[in-house]
């Protein structure tokens, strides 16, 4: 779709009194390298929009956000319940939120996974930490449980997205449901008249328009929508390439999650018609030793809307770990 995109040139734009969107800042939120002021650490060869909270004498929670290409900020209601008694790590993953952006020949799945050993190499040194994954961010815990079951302690898989291809075949014609006689899908073709895709303040810029309203079976919350600093295109096309080489789903991040022996949480909200609690029930069945916990009256976005009980389920999965 952003292949349709053109671009007004400068000097029309700026007699029209209008900023240039390609300068930082003016069309999305700065990176960490437009903006040194932001909470950041320089690993795996890149910069990391990062921050982390409570003492690092304390068991370590590291998050791992949605997308892929989203950001952190729609965790950040479970701070407060968490941070007393755990270590929290939050980061943008590489090309991602406010981190540093890459092109998508330096972004794939091992460099993903690379870039999470070098977080825990990191921020939790002295123990495996618990991982905490959100919707995409489900998926790449898996993806690194598969790889690296020795790493990690256990893991709370927040509704994570299909862990395998053949899943997501089925319901890939659910997950986004574009209404084109509604006002925001008339406001995200209408800027697409604007705007090129030859940078990647104007690549993130197109996602933020629809994310709440694409993905109606998500049931996400409209009253209090989940707020998101920016968006990671190329990084996110550059994993969905590498994932659907030719349109169809070909990953499969489940071929030895069965010798991951760790507590596996998987927690599902009651109101998603697409991949909520009889889905991943199906996705319970991947590993050795999980639980299947619902988060009632909550949609897709339960960690941000219900941070609450979704609290009380990590904390449940961290009382099983002895430290």
């Amino acid at each position: 779709m952003h292949n349709r995109l053109f671009l007004l040139p400068s000097l029309a734009l700026a007699a029209c009194g209008l900023a240039d969107p390609g300068e930082p800042g003016n069309l999305v939120a700065r990176t960490v390298v437009e903006d040194p002021s932001l909470p950041a650490i320089e690993l795996a060869g890149t910069r990391f929009h990062a921050e982390t909270f409570g003492s690092p004498a304390n068991p370590p929670l590291i998050f791992l956000h949605g997308g892929p290409g989203g950001d952190y900020r729609d965790l950040l209601r479970l701070r407060p319940l968490l941070e007393d008694d755990y270590f929290l790590v939050f980061w943008d993953q590489r090309g991602a939120g406010l981190s540093r952006r890459h092109d998508a020949a330096d972004i794939d799945l091992d460099v993903y996974l690379s870039d999470l050993d070098a977080i825990i190499d990191h921020y939790a040194p002295a123990a495996p930490p618990v991982i905490v994954g959100h919707s995409w961010g489900g998926m790449f815990a898996t993806a690194y449980l598969d790889r690296r079951p020795d790493r990690i302690a256990a893991v709370v898989m927040l509704e994570p997205g299909p862990l395998t291809g053949a899943l997501f075949e089925e319901v890939k014609d659910q997950i986004v449901q574009i209404d084109v006689t509604s006002e925001w899908a008339n406001d995200f073709l209408w800027q697409q008249r604007f705007l090129s895709t030859d940078d990647h303040a104007r690549l993130d810029y197109a996602p933020l328009v629809a994310k709440d309203h694409a993905q109606p079976g998500y049931h996400q919350s409209e009253d209090d929508p989940a707020p998101m600093w920016r968006f990671g295109t190329v990084s996110q096309n550059a994993l969905y390439a590498e994932a659907m080489p030719d349109g169809r789903g070909i990953w499969d991040f489940t071929a030895n999650t069965m010798a991951f022996t760790g507590p596996v949480h998987i927690v599902a909200s009651s109101l998603n018609t697409v991949i909520g609690v009889d889905f991943q029930a199906r996705q319970s069945a991947f590993f050795a030793n999980p639980t299947l916990s619902i988060v009632d009256g909550a949609g897709h976005d339960f960690p941000w809307t219900d941070p609450e009980p979704t609290a009380a389920l990590i904390r449940q999965t961290l009382d099983q770990i002895a430290y």
